[in-house]
């Protein structure tokens, strides 16, 4: 839409020589109002010309399902039993016949199971190297000091304080047939040391690589450390159903060097670790002898220029969410400290230059071709370079190797910062399960096979339903309406954390899980606490039997920087409408902000958001 003018004062003459038009009236709010809708949201029409789906296709019957369970979450949250007691049977304490659940992780699943889980049923103890939960989709926005680390975490404790116990340390093997658990525990040395070293590198680091210890046992039974292989003390946990949340790790090692000097981001330290490497990098190009007036005139004032750009050249591997997002949160970052008048480092702004390096021909190739288009246009008019259909070949101190795919010409990149984000693998705590565990659990990708109820295979019937396995580490097919071929289900937060709230009202309700499908224990005549509103309540939804587990989507999100965003709305497998722009931001925004852990996460999170837009990131180098 156009604004045209008119003026009662007449036209100047023909005969005017004016070198420079006027210029036009500015557009008024309704104007630019209109522009923005009509150019930032694309509705995706549900009808058979424009999608394979309709609303027929949306999946109803969960939805309802959905419903009800967190009617039923509420009812079990006000009887007491997520605090250990039923105020409904006068118990003020746990049940003594409570089975034993070990959770390892405290990932989105394990998280989402543990407050959720009734600790009046369940004697729950939770195992991870590390004691808190991560919004892990914020670690970009921490990394460049948008949000601080205590902001997107909780305290696995405060998740559920009624939990028999949190351990620190990391499961290194397995006994399938005697449903035991061997802890290596997190020895006090890189406990005191996590936050020692910058470089990913650093030999201390909260969750480091795991030590391969042999499992030995003394002569009264109990598991003690082998000396020579092991690193922390290793104790023995029995349970009677263990929960392999474990997560993965990166994938870097695929790629020559990569592991040794790609920073990660997959948890609070990789973010604060990588932080900290920014503010140092403009500092280390701030120094007087990258500058040219260091040097008189000669050669060396182009080696200054060319070096000073280098140690300000960061590459990100992987053009997925994770990096996507991570560009555009650097991209803002660099455009407020190096920008004119206030930028503290405004005499670097023509040096800093992102390099995106992404082995497929799309970025996000999860969302829709169009949203696709818009991240790519979106990043390089921010002046990040996208590097598609390149190969990564070697990652070094200060330089990358790529290639793009069909030639075969190599090129060498001089750079300060090179961030992995390119993919995942399982952590050798997955090795060690698989090894035990029959043939057809081995899943694509390492992971583990799962059936409809999260149940693993397992060697014997006897430990049929003992062993169930949450998260980016399992395998669980999936069949769309019209798709022809079954795909796993993604390795995302959403799915991860439907599963351990799926998990928990499973235990909650105290199905059999060795049988299929799991059901309620049969009701004898001489057990009082057969009836229950909780089991009258299943019974009157027919299950008697448990469902499997259904994913239900509710969409993608990514941002791009400059305060613009991609959402892809779903609800399952239908698509419903993409936005793009200023209004997917502030979509983005509320999401983001409604899926905290906790009340307090929503006030830290709101407060940082604020605090940025008025006195901008810290860039503050702990």
């Amino acid at each position: 839409m156009t604004a045209m003018t008119s003026s009662t004062t007449a036209d100047p003459p023909a005969t005017t020589t004016d070198a420079y038009p006027s210029p036009p009236s500015p557009p008024s709010e309704e104007d630019r109002f209109l522009k923005m809708v009509s150019t930032e949201t694309s509705y995706k029409r549900l009808f058979m010309d424009v999608s394979p789906y309709s609303v027929t296709d949306i999946e109803w019957r969960v939805l309802l399902q959905r419903l009800l369970d967190n009617i039923e979450d509420g009812q079990q949250k006000r009887n007491g039993k997520f605090e250990g007691r039923s105020i409904s049977q006068g118990m003020d304490s746990p049940r003594e016949d409570r089975r034993t659940v070990v959770v390892l992780g405290t990932g989105w699943s394990a998280h989402a199971f543990v407050k959720l889980a009734s600790t009046y049923d369940l004697r729950i103890v939770v195992v991870s190297p590390v004691n808190h939960f991560v919004f892990t989709p914020m670690l970009a926005s921490a990394a460049v000091g948008t949000v601080e680390y205590r902001s997107m975490t909780e305290p696995i404790r405060v998740t559920n304080p009624h939990i028999d116990n949190f351990v620190e340390g990391r499961a290194i093997g397995v006994d399938v047939a005697a449903r035991k658990v061997q802890v290596q525990l997190t020895p006090m040395s890189t406990v005191t040391g996590a936050f020692r070293g910058l470089a990913s590198e650093a030999p201390c680091r909260l969750d480091p690589e795991p030590v391969q210890t042999e499992i030995v046992y003394g002569p009264d039974g109990i598991v003690v450390r082998d000396a020579s292989k092991g690193a922390g003390d290793v104790i023995e946990l029995s349970y009677d159903h263990l929960i392999c949340a474990v997560g993965t790790a990166s994938r870097s090692s695929i790629v020559r060097g990569a592991k040794e000097h790609c920073f990660n981001l997959k948890t609070s330290q990789d973010s604060k670790r990588l932080r900290t490497a920014i503010g140092e990098a403009l500092e280390y190009a701030s120094r007087p002898n990258v500058q040219e007036y260091y040097y008189p005139e000669g050669p060396m004032r182009e080696f200054a220029r060319e070096e000073r750009r280098r140690r300000l050249r960061i590459a990100v591997i992987g053009g997925g969410p994770t990096g996507v997002e991570l560009c555009g949160e650097l991209s803002d970052f660099f455009r407020q400290v190096c920008g004119s008048p206030d930028g503290a480092y405004q005499h670097l702004r023509d040096d800093v230059l992102i390099t995106l390096v992404h082995g497929g021909s799309d970025l996000l190739p999860a969302m829709d071709r169009e949203l696709r288009r818009k991240a790519l246009s979106a990043l390089r008019s921010q002046g990040v370079e996208v590097r598609l259909n390149t190969r990564l070949n070697e990652v070094g101190r200060d330089y990358i190797k790529i290639k793009d795919k069909g030639v075969g010409v190599e090129e060498t990149i001089p750079l300060a910062i090179t961030i992995w984000a390119a993919g995942n693998a399982p952590v050798p705590f997955v090795r060690e399960l698989l090894s035990q565990l029959p043939e057809e659990a081995k899943g694509s990708g390492g992971r583990i096979n799962v059936d409809r109820w999260l149940r693993c295979p397992t060697p014997t019937p006897e430990t049929f339903g003992s062993i169930l396995v949450l998260g980016d580490v399992m395998c669980l097919e999936k069949q769309n309406k019209y798709d022809v071929t079954p795909e796993p289900l993604p390795q995302t937060a959403q799915v991860a954390g439907q599963q351990g709230a799926f998990l928990a009202r499973m235990l909650n309700r105290g199905y059999d899980l060795s049988r299929t499908p799991p059901a309620l224990p049969e009701e004898t005549s001489d057990s009082a606490s057969n009836y229950s509103l909780l089991r009258a309540w299943l019974v009157a939804r027919g299950l008697e039997e448990a469902p499997g587990f259904d994913f239900l989507s509710l969409g993608l999100l990514a941002y791009v920087g400059q305060e613009e965003a991609l959402n892809q709305v779903m609800l399952g497998d239908v698509p419903l409408f993409n936005y793009s722009g200023k209004i997917a931001f502030a979509l983005w925004r509320t999401v983001y902000l409604t899926k905290q852990a906790s009340t307090r996460n929503q006030a830290l999170i709101a407060f940082d958001w604020l605090r940025t837009e008025a006195f901008g990131r810290d860039i503050t180098r702990l």
